[in-house]
């Protein structure tokens, strides 16, 4: 399982990339890394990026229950 640390790394590399990518690279469960996340987002270093309406039927900006593929995160710069 990831680190905090090796998520933000991932993140900083690649700027943008969705939660399953981020599943993926750290070679752990989308919602470890979905709880990771939402730590890095509470102290304003990663943003969380809803899918476009077109992308998921038109949801709207809602991302519970989208696919990880169609969630991203981006890491925001000091």
């Amino acid at each position: 399982m990831a680190s905090l640390s090796q998520l933000r790394d991932i993140l900083r590399r690649q700027e943008r990339t969705s939660l399953q990518s981020l599943s993926l690279q750290s070679s752990s469960e989308v919602s470890a890394v979905e709880a990771m996340l939402r730590v890095w987002e509470h102290k304003g270093r990663v943003r969380r990026i809803a899918p476009a309406e077109a992308a998921c039927g038109g949801c709207g900006g809602c991302v519970r229950g989208c696919s990880p593929a169609q969630v991203f995160f981006e890491w925001v710069e000091d």
